[in-house]
């Protein structure tokens, strides 16, 4: 905040140590929850890092991230170069948490039977409802496990589940970076494109996809544009369940509260709520559950050693627990602490918990196994 308020005073330029200063906040929200004079910190810091970056351009790696979520094809031709650009270990390209797709080991995400029409108003005869569902960059090229699980979930549950053909990034990754502009442009492709579907409900399995429809999206749309409102999967699952029987799963598991799931959304207790109703599951709660675990996206790539220096206090967290999963409600931090916790030694699994709840309505592809190959039927894959 000082330094910031520095540049605005005159007493300070843009250089490259300021630039490098405000790529290091990670977005996790704790300054904003514990400031008692509710000071916007992230506010703040996100209108420096537009200033700056219209100072000082984009930089390369700006260039680069801003390319290729612009443009979907292109991200999933680079998904391979992931584990590389983000410096995480070898053994996660042969973990779930990778694109496994790549190595014939799981279909792609909506793989199964797919009906594709661009009619939106004929509904599957029985389901409760049509729910969209927004995967996100990391769910589909580093995760579609966990995509197909949640689509699988959904579907068991009755609901006709419509993956739509032609979405984009959310923005996420340009908004950290200052790139206003793009993730503008980023959001109203989205709600045009979402604007063309009959649904009951919008939903993410992803935090930072949530938080960014949620918060961010009311600021980059113009006032009168129309938005799509989503739901995070655990709030729009959290009252589906009450007469769901489920499987005795008998494992011992904590929860790593993500930054934008908790702080941004307040779903923390939802998410115990839900792992509660499966029989068979021991809760034990970690030290600081809500402490960030240093993936920040961007920021992962810029300064590896202060995201590694914040992942490992989150892994001894983790192992002091006991628990043989660990569930955490966004993909970034599934591979953040998966790489962590292959660093320590640990055998620990990282699951969404949407794949415990699958695993525990009985399909056993959905969750405890780390090579997961989901079918989904019911699924639908719809054009624009």
């Amino acid at each position: 905040m000082a330094l910031i308020k520095a540049v605005l005073d005159g007493r300070l330029g843009i250089s490259d140590t300021y630039i490098d200063r405000l790529e290091t906040c990670t977005a996790c929200l704790a300054c904003e929850t514990s400031c008692p004079s509710n000071v916007p910190v992230t506010a703040i810091i996100q209108a420096a890092k537009e200033q700056a970056r219209e100072a000082a351009g984009a930089g390369v790696v700006g260039a680069v991230i801003s390319g290729v979520v612009k443009h979907p094809a292109l991200f999933r031709a680079a998904a391979w170069f992931a584990p590389l650009a983000l410096h995480y270990r070898k053994g996660q390209a042969e973990s779930s948490t990778f694109a496994l797709r790549s190595r014939g080991h799981s279909q792609p995400l909506g793989a199964g039977k797919v009906q594709r029409s661009r009619k939106t108003g004929d509904r599957r005869p029985g389901s409760k409802g049509r729910v969209v569902f927004f995967p996100g960059c990391a769910v589909e090229n580093f995760q579609p496990d966990l995509g197909r699980a949640a689509i699988a979930v959904l579907d068991r549950l009755g609901y006709e589940v419509i993956v739509p053909e032609g979405l984009k990034c959310c923005g996420r990754p340009l908004f950290s970076l200052g790139d206003r502009k793009g993730a503008e442009e980023l959001a109203a492709h989205n709600s045009a494109l979402l604007a063309g579907f009959e649904a009951d409900a919008m939903v993410t399995a992803c935090a930072s996809c949530g938080l960014t429809f949620k918060r961010e999206y009311p600021k980059l749309l113009p006032p009168d544009a129309k938005r799509p409102v989503f739901l995070d999967i655990h709030e729009f699952l959290v009252d589906k369940l009450n007469d769901i029987q489920f499987t005795p799963l008998n494992k011992s598991m904590t929860v790593h509260d993500p930054c934008h799931l908790g702080r941004g959304q307040g779903l923390a207790n939802t998410v115990r709520d839900l792992l509660r109703r499966v029989p068979g599951i021991t809760l034990l709660e970690m030290r600081n559950a809500d402490r960030c675990c240093g993936f920040g996206g961007v920021m992962r790539l810029t300064h590896r050693g202060l995201s590694d220096g914040i992942a490992e206090e989150k892994v001894k967290s983790i192992i002091a627990t006991s628990a043989s999963v660990v569930a955490t409600g966004c993909p970034g931090c599934r591979m953040q602490i998966t790489d962590a916790l292959q660093r320590a030694g640990s055998d620990v699994v990282v699951l969404h918990p949407v794949q415990v709840l699958g695993e525990a309505l009985g399909n056993s592809e959905c969750g405890i196994h780390p090579a997961l190959a989901l079918s989904t039927p019911g699924i639908s894959r719809k054009h624009s």
